[in-house]
C-alpha cells in the first residue's frame, strides 16, 4: 500500500445535490476493487486556494511514482490528469467550499468528485480500494440539516451542513397587514390574515418535505418569528414534526455565519443525544449476550458476515482499523456512526462495536 501519512479528518461530505452525497456512493466506493494497487483516492484541503491544491496533488504524484510499477504508473497518470481536470473544473464554477474528495478507479470506469462540507486533513493514495473513511466521517458527523426560516414577508428553505448554507427555495411574498381605508373590522381582518398564513404555511410544507426527502433530512429547525412557528408546526404531518430538534427566534435579514453559530449547539446535543442512545443499546445487548458484539476482531467478523445493522466506531481507534471497517460496512449496508474519542465507554470496549441485524448459531 502506498499511501500519505493520516492523521484524524474531521470531515463529513454532501454532494451531488443539496450537500448530498448519497449512501449509495459510499457503498459503491467500498466496491472499488477492479484493478490492482491503482485506485486513487484524494482529499483536498482548499483554505490555502487552488493553486496550493494543485501542488499538493502535483508533489504527492511525484512522491509516489516511484513507488509503483510502470503499468500501475499509466494508470496512475491517467487518473492524477481526472483529478487535475476537476479541480479546474470545480474551480471555473466558482466554488467557495473548504475541501473536495476525488476518486478514481479506471478498471471499473469510475471517477467521482465530492464537494465537502469542511476541509479535510489532506491526503492522496493509491491503494487497492478507495479510502472512504474520511469521508464517512463528514456524513456523520456533518449531517445535513434542514431549515425553514419565515416571517410575514418571506420563507427560506434552506440545507444547512458544517460550516456552510445552501439556499434551496425562497418564497417572499407578503402577508397583508394593512386594511383598505375604512374596509375591514379588526375581526374580519384578523380572519383574512389567519387564512393567508395558513394558505402559505401548507404551501411551505408541502415544499420543505420535497426537499428534504431528496436531500435525505432527518433533521429540522425552524427558525423565525414565534407565531409563524407555532403555525408551521402544526401544519407538519407527525412523523416530520417529529425531525424538529429545535425551534429558533430569529431575523431573516442576520447574517448566515451568526445563524450558522447560533444554530451550532443544538446541532451538537442532536448528534450527542444519537450516539448515546445507540452507546446504551450496545451495552444493553451486550449484557444479555444479544445482538451485539464489540472489539474490532468480533465486530470485523460480524461485518464480514453481513450480521452488522449499526457499526460504531471510537474516534481513538487508529485509522487503519477505522477505515477497514467503514469500508466492511459501507459495502454490506450497514449504518456507520462515528463517537468522538474522549467517550470512555466505546473506548473500553475496544474502540469498535456494533448492534446485529441477527445471530450467528453456534454449532
Amino acid at each position: 500500500m502506498c499511501r500519505t501519512p493520516r492523521g484524524s479528518a474531521h470531515v463529513r461530505a454532501r454532494r451531488p445535490k443539496g450537500m448530498k452525497v448519497s449512501e449509495a456512493l459510499l457503498k459503491r466506493l467500498a466496491q472499488l476493487s477492479e484493478t490492482d494497487r491503482t485506485v486513487l483516492s484524494a482529499y483536498i484541503d482548499l483554505r490555502h486556494g487552488w493553486d496550493e491544491a494543485n501542488h499538493f496533488v502535483i508533489r504527492e504524484s511525484q512522491r509516489l511514482m516511484p513507488l509503483l510499477t510502470s503499468e500501475e504508473q499509466k494508470h496512475v497518470q491517467t487518473s492524477i490528469s481526472f483529478l487535475l481536470d476537476y479541480l479546474a473544473q470545480t474551480e471555473a464554477q466558482g466554488f467557495a467550499g473548504q475541501g473536495l474528495a476525488f476518486f478514481a478507479d479506471l478498471g471499473a470506469d469510475f471517477t467521482q468528485g465530492v464537494e465537502l462540507a469542511v476541509a479535510p486533513e489532506p491526503l492522496l493514495a493509491i491503494d487497492e480500494e478507495a479510502i472512504i473513511h474520511p469521508l464517512a466521517l463528514q456524513l456523520d458527523e456533518y449531517e445535513p440539516i434542514g431549515v425553514i426560516m419565515l416571517d410575514a414577508f418571506c420563507v427560506r428553505i434552506l440545507i444547512a451542513a458544517g460550516q456552510t448554507v445552501e439556499d434551496i427555495n425562497s418564497m417572499c411574498k407578503k402577508i397583508h397587514h394593512l386594511s383598505k381605508a375604512g374596509g375591514w373590522s379588526q375581526m374580519r381582518y384578523q380572519r383574512r390574515r389567519a387564512k393567508e398564513v395558513q394558505h402559505r404555511v401548507k404551501d411551505v410544507v408541502v415544499k420543505a418535505i420535497e426537499i428534504f426527502n431528496e436531500a435525505s433530512v432527518n433533521r429540522i429547525i425552524i427558525a423565525g418569528r414565534d407565531r409563524m412557528i407555532a403555525s408551521l408546526e402544526d401544519e407538519f404531518p407527525k412523523e416530520w414534526r417529529d425531525k424538529v430538534i429545535a425551534t429558533v427566534r430569529w431575523d431573516l435579514d442576520a447574517p448566515e455565519r451568526e445563524f450558522l453559530q447560533k444554530i451550532r449547539p443544538f446541532l451538537e446535543e442532536a448528534e450527542r443525544n444519537e450516539e448515546t442512545q445507540l452507546l446504551h443499546r450496545l451495552l444493553a445487548e451486550l449484557r444479555r449476550n444479544g445482538l451485539a458484539v464489540a472489539g474490532v476482531e468480533a465486530t470485523t467478523e460480524a461485518l464480514h458476515m453481513g450480521q452488522v445493522d449499526t457499526l460504531l466506531i471510537s474516534g481513538a481507534l487508529d485509522f487503519d482499523a477505522s477505515e477497514r471497517l467503514t469500508s466492511l460496512a459501507e459495502a454490506s449496508g450497514a449504518h456507520v456512526e462515528f463517537v468522538p474519542p474522549e467517550n470512555e465507554t466505546l473506548r473500553g470496549l475496544g474502540g469498535a462495536g456494533a448492534i446485529l441485524r441477527y445471530k450467528v448459531r453456534v454449532s
